[in-house]
């Protein structure tokens, strides 16, 4: 585990008198007044004392020190990694089937019977709650001829699983149940044709899935490493539901959407109508390698006693993002998580389902029309008109051929660092 700081452009303010916060927008006024209103019911969803403390100490010190941006050489990304099919399918056979991947969250299968499909690296997969303690996840095809046996993306299955094309049926545990006309198959031994189940883990509520485990698999706890998990158990996500999700199919490679995250030195110029008045240009990364942690500072990082903050202050003066490799980025926000999953469908196209993660908290849900507006402010004003649509027209320039490489500083690091562990995956 390493620790850096880029600051790509340089601080002229020391924290303890910051410069006056610009004139934000309209957007982000309301933003800000919605996550203050109820930032006090946060509770212990907070990242480690001790680590809150460490990282505002380095904020401090980078911004007091006028930090100068990193110096550093200049990195070239293969613009083929983002047009090549071959590249792409070489993803989807060990990227997303030999790695723990997130597929759900325990909370939108609250009852027996519930259920969400999904696809990773092309097959169909369906997790459903067997039991009330039991979440499995099954492929979402019927072991007949193959068809799928559900397509609503949720849903409820009150006793049986069954399948539209001939109606064999199969029990939420995934068992071979019925099979109209059975004498037509002879001696049919229905205990073997049981729906395929895949290798399944909840860990800090999330539902995790590898397609191609092995004969060992990788525990999802290893796949994290120490410091994301204790990150993720801190920040209590097993008590935290699924508010709000949109979905949204974006022209791009996925790894374009991944890059957008996984560095701060944008945000000034692409989100300069909508959250760059908040935020000083210094980001803090932490490599925990194949992951990355980043924490920008709000310019209300002056108004934090340093002694006494709480969890609910450092979520207001600092935005903390994170890239789970492969797929998943995090975004702590003062009250709620934005939970980012990305679905490739195509060397070109990739799924974006964006959940909105919020504690458990019968007062807060007491509030809902509010919840909605600050989801949909930060989901349609800031990710999906600015970092989706960047991503699209990248995609859209590199798929001319003209451009052989793209190009990465020291400000980018949290890019490099992603596409190094996806390229050590590859080579196995």
């Amino acid at each position: 585990m390493s620790y850096g700081v880029f600051a790509p452009f340089k601080v002229h303010a020391k924290v303890p008198a910051m410069a006056p916060t610009q004139m934000p927008t309209a957007v982000m006024i309301a933003v800000r007044a919605i996550a203050t209103a109820y930032a006090q019911r946060l509770g212990s969803h907070g990242l480690d004392k001790l680590v809150q403390k460490q990282l505002i100490q380095r904020l401090d010190d980078t911004m007091s020190a006028n930090a100068e941006p990193s110096k550093g050489q200049t990195h070239r990304l293969s613009a083929k990694r983002y047009t090549c099919e071959d590249e792409y399918l070489r993803e989807q056979q060990t990227l997303f089937s030999r790695y723990p991947v997130i597929v759900g969250h325990q909370s939108q299968l609250p009852n027996v019977g519930d259920y969400l499909t999904t696809e990773l690296a092309g097959v169909p997969l369906v997790a459903i709650r067997s039991e009330i303690d039991t979440i499995s996840v099954f492929i979402n095809a019927c072991r007949h001829r193959g068809a799928k046996l559900l397509n609503a993306e949720r849903g409820q299955c009150k006793t049986r699983l069954i399948c539209p094309y001939h109606a064999w049926s199969y029990d939420r545990a995934g068992h071979l149940v019925g099979v109209p006309k059975e004498s037509s198959f002879g001696e049919l031994d229905k205990s073997a044709l049981g729906l395929r189940e895949v290798h399944s883990e909840l860990r800090h509520g999330f539902i995790w899935v590898t397609l191609t485990p092995g004969e060992q698999p990788v525990s999802v706890a290893d796949h994290l490493g120490a410091a994301m998990n204790h990150d993720l158990e801190c920040l209590n996500t097993a008590e935290h539901e699924v508010f709000r999700s949109e979905r949204v199919s974006v022209n791009a490679n996925w790894k374009l959407v991944m890059d957008a995250f996984a560095e701060g030195y944008h945000v000034s110029a692409l989100h300069k109508e909508s959250i760059a008045p908040f935020f000083f240009d210094v980001t803090l990364l932490d490599d925990f390698t194949p992951h990355v942690r980043q924490v920008g500072a709000r310019k209300s990082l002056a108004d934090v006693d340093r002694k006494r903050f709480t969890d609910a202050d450092f979520r207001e003066a600092t935005t903390g993002f994170y890239n789970l490799f492969p797929n998943s980025i995090f975004v702590l926000h003062p009250l709620w998580i934005s939970q980012v999953m990305l679905e490739p469908k195509a060397a070109d196209r990739v799924d974006v389902v964006h959940n909105m993660l919020v504690p458990v908290d019968e007062n807060l849900r007491a509030n809902d029309s509010r919840l909605e507006r600050s989801f949909q402010l930060i989901h349609n004003e800031v990710f999906v008109k600015e970092d989706l649509n960047i991503a699209a027209s990248i995609q859209s320039t590199l798929k001319s051929g003209l451009e052989e490489s793209l190009h990465l500083g020291s400000a980018e690091e949290g890019v490099r660092l992603f596409h190094a562990a996806r390229d050590k995956a590859l080579k196995g």
